[in-house]
């Protein structure tokens, strides 16, 4: 991960993001100053920092010569803040309501999409979780279990053991758990692989995926049970 690829994801152009970066690097600098540091012709150049003004990202000092100045890291970090609120805001206000869908299964892939799809989950539970797989996995949504653990009633199954809050249940299993299974609110599942290169999971609300889930997790939390005796 590099700054360049920070300000991409802001909205700069990649001429932007090279003379902002040049800019916070050496401070006051005139247009001339930033083409001959980024090898960027001056035409591109003055009209990044034409933009980058009109963003409200760098300052332009007015004096014998006319030099740019870069906001400060804490400029930035408020103003991406106050950016992103009001844009979660219209989000929030404008979504386009959703004409109901009964599509049985969904299957998302790729490391970070599945990562994101389990914790989004996590966090939209309303009452209850079901969750078997790894420590390994434990510790990857253990911000998102602990945020919701004292209002939604969270169970786990591992194959190690594992420190978390009180108020979630915790039981060991002598068998690896082969990826990571999970059911929310007795209404949807998430089935599937964490695997770095090949994840992948199924998204579902079918009502039999569902239950034949729900058994498999009675039929287990039975079988630990039992060995306890």
């Amino acid at each position: 991960m590099n700054f360049n690829n920070t300000l991409h994801k802001l909205g700069f152009t990649p001429i932007e993001s090279t003379v902002f970066i040049t800019l916070c690097k050496h401070g006051a600098l005139s247009g001339y100053e930033v083409a001959k540091l980024t090898g960027i012709s001056r035409s591109n150049v003055y009209a990044a920092l034409y933009s980058l003004q009109e963003k409200g990202k760098c300052y332009v000092s007015e004096s014998e010569t006319t030099k740019y100045i870069a906001i400060s890291k804490n400029e930035l970090l408020l103003s991406v803040q106050r950016e992103l609120t009001q844009t979660l805001s219209e989000i929030d206000q404008l979504f386009p309501k959703p004409i109901e869908t009964h599509e049985p299964y969904v299957t998302i892939r790729g490391y970070t999409n599945v990562l994101n799809k389990i914790k989004n989950s996590i966090l939209l539970c309303k009452s209850h979780l079901y969750l078997l797989c790894s420590t390994q996995y434990i510790d990857l949504l253990e911000e998102e279990l602990l945020s919701i653990c004292s209002s939604r009633r969270i169970t786990i199954i591992c194959d190690g053991p594992i420190s978390l809050n009180d108020q979630i249940t915790i039981y060991n299993r002598q068998k690896d758990a082969q990826g990571i299974h999970i059911i929310i609110d007795t209404q949807s599942v998430i089935t599937g692989d964490l695997d770095l290169e090949h994840a992948q999971c199924l998204f579902s609300r079918n009502e039999s995926l569902v239950r034949l889930m729900r058994e498999s997790f009675v039929t287990e939390l039975d079988r630990i049970a039992l060995k306890k005796h």
